[in-house]
């Protein structure tokens, strides 16, 4: 009897564990999954990301962007390449500074507004991630970003960007969302810019999401 209730009590664990691992694995609602994930980033204090953004010049991929930044509240570092050319960023609210990769001397933008127009998608990341509409969403797979499992979505939504409204058309977003928390952690844009119909792709990932960053303004 003792061996019995040993297997049943087995058993038992057996089905409850292969459902739990099943619901786990349960493919969600594409749309819904997307919305919250978008959510969850957006309403984030704090995060940690890198962008890096080719785009084909005379038949030739360039990258036009590879950086790292940091941001907290309204306040942002970025650090890495544009076009070539190191740059170093730190924008403290209204305020923002660049360092000359020359002298290694911290200068502060007259114009804090425009320099934060021009670098908009390498200071504010989620300026890239905002969407009139969805559009259709498909669940496409699933995979790993830096060793967390995500859930892998494709949509060609209507963007929210002025600047990418103006430069680039048929946006398709392939965006990859943590099945622990179902918080976006990675993004891949492609586009076409309409001038020339050539190909740009921008790749953003995010880490450290909610944690403490500390950034203060420069010394000039």
């Amino acid at each position: 009897m003792k061996k019995r209730g040993l297997w049943f009590l087995i058993g038992i664990s057996i089905v409850l564990l292969g459902g739990i691992i099943g619901w786990l694995n349960w493919p969600p609602d594409p749309t819904k999954l997307v919305t919250h994930g978008l959510e969850k980033l957006n309403a984030a204090t704090s995060f940690r990301y890198s962008l890096t953004q080719h785009q084909w010049v005379e038949g030739k991929d360039r990258v036009l962007a590879r950086v790292q930044g940091e941001k907290t509240g309204g306040n942002t570092r970025i650090l890495g390449e544009l076009t070539g050319s190191e740059v170093e960023l730190i924008k403290i609210g209204n305020s923002t500074f660049s360092k000359d990769p020359i002298s290694k001397k911290w200068i502060k933008f007259a114009d804090g507004q425009a320099a934060e127009e021009v670098f908009l998608a390498e200071l504010d990341p989620l300026s890239s991630l905002q969407m009139k509409e969805l559009g259709e969403v498909v669940l496409s797979g699933q995979g790993k970003v830096n060793e967390q499992k995500v859930w892998v979505c494709q949509l060609k939504p209507s963007v929210q960007n002025k600047m990418m409204e103006e430069f680039w058309t048929d946006f398709q977003y392939t965006l990859y969302i943590r099945k622990s928390d179902k918080t976006l952690v990675k993004a891949t844009i492609e586009a076409k810019n309409k001038a020339k119909s050539d190909p740009m792709t921008m790749t953003l990932e995010f880490w450290d999401i909610g944690k403490k960053i500390t950034i203060q303004a420069p010394t000039i």
